[in-house]
């Protein structure tokens, strides 16, 4: 016998309609015997299949397969919805607004940038400890910095344009 094997309702169903092959029919003979709880399980399954035989068969009326599907039919159609739906076309304007303004404004006005000197702390502020310095502003001013600025933007927005087609498709399926 295997060790393994547990009994559950399904095979002791199977087993009392006769769908068991001979093998696995004897290990259910075998478990019922060890048992007796699992006896008094078939005894109830087989009290119901003689229940549901006795139980009288009534013809369904005429067209009655046809209204099941055509109820079937109607429950997993698709459901368009009566209200108009808002459409968020506004946010693709938007956004395409806020990528045009940050890109093209800064090159627009660069040129026409007046030139200004480079404003100088008083020596008496400036502290007489040797401190590390950086170059800020070469940092800044680079065209790297500019050019991974724009690069950065230009990601987010495509971004947010990405999103707002997702759920612009979502709710055209709906």
């Amino acid at each position: 016998m295997d060790h393994n094997f547990k009994l559950t309702d399904e095979i002791l169903w199977d087993y009392a309609d006769g769908f068991l092959p001979a093998e696995e029919r004897i290990q259910v003979e075998s478990w019922l015997r060890q048992h007796p709880e699992s006896q008094v399980r078939l005894d109830h399954i087989l009290v119901e299949k003689r229940a549901f035989a006795s139980a009288p068969m009534e013809k369904p009326d005429s067209g009655f397969a046809q209204q099941v599907m055509n109820a079937w039919a109607q429950e997993h159609a698709p459901v368009k919805s009566t209200v108009a739906k808002k459409t968020l076309d506004w946010i693709f304007w938007a956004a395409g607004s806020i990528l045009i303004f940050m890109v093209f404004v800064p090159f627009l006005l660069a040129p026409d940038a007046p030139a200004t000197k480079p404003m100088q702390i008083p020596e008496k502020f400036v502290p007489q400890i040797s401190v590390p310095a950086y170059d800020w502003a070469g940092l800044l001013n680079s065209h790297m910095t500019y050019f991974l600025i724009l690069a950065i933007l230009a990601f987010l927005s495509l971004k947010l344009l990405d999103k707002y087609l997702q759920v612009r498709k979502l709710q055209t399926a709906e």
